[in-house]
């Protein structure tokens, strides 16, 4: 019989797969079924010799009247199912099948040659030889020395009969020496097991260097004493197979990798709800490892009172028709925690049948964010509608879509009346419309103080806040929160009368002060002229500075915006001009340096520093730089360790040589004290290179100066 190059040998001889012990038939091939008519069933636990009837070539011979000769050879007569007869020639092999021993019978169709041709019987012996089976076959002895090579052997490892026959341990040379212990170890295991047949797949090398993969069968025969005498193997190359093998193992290890990789449960149910596959999210959301819930029914994972049987089906069935949705349940970990669960279900076929495809997670975060959620939603609520002031949202057209209680009281406007109006028509001034517009269409938050009008149409003062609603860099809208001011307005605008009032009455006193003490200062200069003695002339003198020093405060908080406090700087630089004219019909010339930083004092503190400055720099004039032509005084005033510090130093000729008590209890220096004390300051004096005097004194009514 023919077949085309393109159809192998295994699909085109019927082969037989027999149990080992009782040669009943386990399995056939197709070619079985189509050659000899009969469907598979029909051949199961029938034995091969019970398929047909055993002739000899003479047989055969005789009735085609071949020519006649002695020839052993046996050929099975099998009867098809239209009870024709075709001739074939068996040959059994050893094999392992589904884990255990059994032959595999060749049943290799001689039809054409015994029907087509007549021939010798040597001739018919030679063609019904199985030069075309498929296995190549190889016996080894003990010492695994080949002692038979086929030549399907030759043809599949390149080595001759005598090659393989001559070489010694052809084992290690044809064998990948990465696989020659391990088969070694095959080999050496089904010894000691007692066992006759072994199989197995491994590398082989060809005499041309090629790598192939080959599939094994091996039987071994044991001597009288259960050593080994031989070993007959079957093997045929597989190594396309192998290497699609190997893809095929590679794909479903990244397949594996990828469905183990996956944080969420994913697990696939047949159609009784029994898991049969699960990945290792499995484990990360539920507790349960793979083993011990596969072959277990889904309710292992739901949580007690929780599984709603009716609901599932419903859920499968939608699934089914390809309603694919997300649904969510209540799951129970191994330690019996009950956790909130997202599902997705779907359906598939794993190894073609058709299963249902769940992927579940853990929503328990979810859940608590989304209560946390709800709670501050509650809490904006309660705060948006108890809150006293007048809140207003606005979309992004600046339309009404809420407003709250404290609005309704604050404006007169219930929330229906409103929603959906453009709010800037419905309370703004029409002579304020353009800045309403500006506000609400503001990208940033802004306060201003506007006039509204109320549904009464009276007009209220209110401080505004534009707090815009900003989503993905978009303006979405808008709060509007209202602050009604009307009654502090009012209350402001008293203060501010009830203060321009104060101001003016304070002006006048101080306009009065100056204006008294100018007179005091007339009478003393008044005084100084009729004064016979030089000495009175100049007490009068410096009396009549003092009372200017006086009065120049009290003029400067009369020209000023602010009666609290006096501009120290300022205050200094006009009191030194003035002591420095005064003083100037001297014949020392002398330089003031007046470096005063920018300090503001109240009156109670800038007088006894405009009268201590007074009473230093006249002295100095007086008395510093006798028997000189010129002199310097440095007057400085700054903050220190979050004091004031004030210093005059000039460069005279020091303190006079007289006793300390003498110096203290001169009338210059008792005013000085006199004048430190007011201020609450630390006073110092001495002499370094002329007198310096120093005064370090805290801001009254203030913190520490930094």
């Amino acid at each position: 019989m023919k077949f085309s190059s393109e159809e192998s040998f295994f699909d085109a001889q019927p082969m037989f797969v027999c149990d080992q012990s009782t040669l009943k038939i386990l399995d056939v091939n197709n070619a079985a079924v189509s050659i000899l008519g009969y469907p598979k069933k029909y051949f199961y636990k029938k034995r091969v010799v019970d398929l047909g009837t055993q002739k000899s070539l003479n047989e055969l011979e005789a009735s085609l009247k071949a020519h006649k000769g002695q020839i052993s050879d046996k050929v099975w007569a099998f009867k098809t199912k239209e009870q024709s007869d075709l001739y074939f020639q068996l040959s059994a092999h050893l094999i392992n099948y589904k884990g255990k021993p059994a032959k595999l019978v060749i049943a290799h169709n001689v039809t054409g040659l015994i029907q087509g041709e007549k021939k010798s019987r040597k001739v018919l012996s030679t063609q019904l030889n199985l030069g075309n089976f498929p296995l190549a076959e190889i016996e080894w002895d003990k010492n695994l020395n080949i002692i038979r090579w086929s030549q399907k052997a030759e043809e599949l490892f390149g080595y001759t009969l005598e090659e393989a026959i001559s070489s010694e341990q052809l084992l290690k040379t044809f064998i990948h020496p990465d696989d020659v212990d391990r088969v070694r170890k095959i080999v050496s295991d089904t010894f000691e097991r007692g066992e006759q047949n072994v199989s197995h797949i491994n590398r082989n090398i060809t005499k041309c260097g090629k790598v192939i993969y080959c599939e094994w069968y091996n039987s071994l025969m044991y001597d009288e004493d259960g050593n080994i005498a031989a070993i007959y193997s079957l093997t045929h190359d597989v190594t396309d197979r192998e290497e699609a093998l190997q893809n095929t193992k590679r794909s479903m290890r990244s397949y594996q990798d990828l469905f183990n990789s996956i944080s969420d449960a994913i697990y696939l149910l047949d159609k009784d709800g029994i898991i049969i596959e699960a990945n290792a999210g499995v484990e990360k959301t539920f507790g349960f490892s793979r083993r011990e819930i596969i072959g277990k029914h889904n309710k292992i994972m739901s949580a007690p009172g929780k599984y709603d049987a009716q609901r599932i089906q419903k859920i499968l069935s939608k699934a089914k028709r390809g309603e694919a949705g997300k649904y969510e349940g209540w799951g129970k970990k191994k330690n019996g925690e009950v956790i909130p669960t997202e599902f997705l279900v779907n359906t598939g076929t794993y190894f073609g049948e058709e299963v249902s495809i769940v992927i579940e997670r853990d929503i328990s975060d979810r859940k608590e964010s989304e209560e946390a959620l709800k709670q501050r939603e509650g809490l904006f609520s309660k705060l948006f509608n108890s809150s006293p002031i007048g809140i207003a949202l606005l979309n992004e057209h600046q339309e009404v879509e809420m407003v709250n209680d404290g609005f309704e009281q604050l404006f007169g406007f219930r929330e229906n009346e409103l929603q959906g109006l453009e709010l800037d028509k419905v309370i703004v001034p029409k002579q304020r419309h353009e800045e309403a517009q500006l506000l609400s269409q503001s990208d940033r938050v802004k306060q201003v103080t506007e006039k509204r009008i109320r549904k009464d149409g009276s007009i209220i003062d209110v401080i505004i806040y534009a707090v815009p609603v900003v989503v993905e860099k978009q303006v979405v809208g808008i709060y509007g929160i209202y602050v009604d001011i009307t009654d502090r307005r009012k209350a402001e605008e008293q203060v501010r009368n009830s203060l321009r009032e104060k101001e003016m009455l304070l002006a006048e006193v101080h306009h009065r002060v100056k204006n008294n003490l100018a007179v005091i200062t007339g009478l003393l200069e008044l005084q100084s002229y009729s004064a016979e003695s030089e000495s009175a002339k100049r007490i009068l003198k410096d009396s009549q500075m003092r009372v200017n020093s006086i009065a120049m405060v009290h003029e400067k908080l009369y020209k000023s915006e602010d009666f609290s406090e006096v501009d120290i700087r300022q205050y200094f630089e006009e009191l030194t001009d003035i002591i420095h004219r005064t003083m100037s019909d001297t014949e020392v010339k002398v330089d003031i340096d007046l470096q005063v930083d920018q300090i503001k004092l109240p009156i109670t503190q800038a007088i006894p520093c405009g009268l201590l400055l007074n009473e230093i720099l006249t002295n100095s004039f007086k008395h510093a730089f006798e028997d000189r032509t010129t002199g310097r005084i440095e007057v400085r005033m700054g903050t220190c360790s979050g004091k004031l510090n004030f210093r005059v130093h000039d460069n005279g000729i020091g303190l006079p040589e007289e006793p300390e008590f003498d110096i203290k209890k001169s009338m210059g220096m008792t005013l000085i004290r006199t004048l430190a004390k007011q201020l609450n300051s630390e006073f110092t004096y001495h002499s370094d290179g002329g007198t310096v005097f120093e005064f370090s004194f805290e801001k009254s009514g203030t913190e520490k100066l930094n």
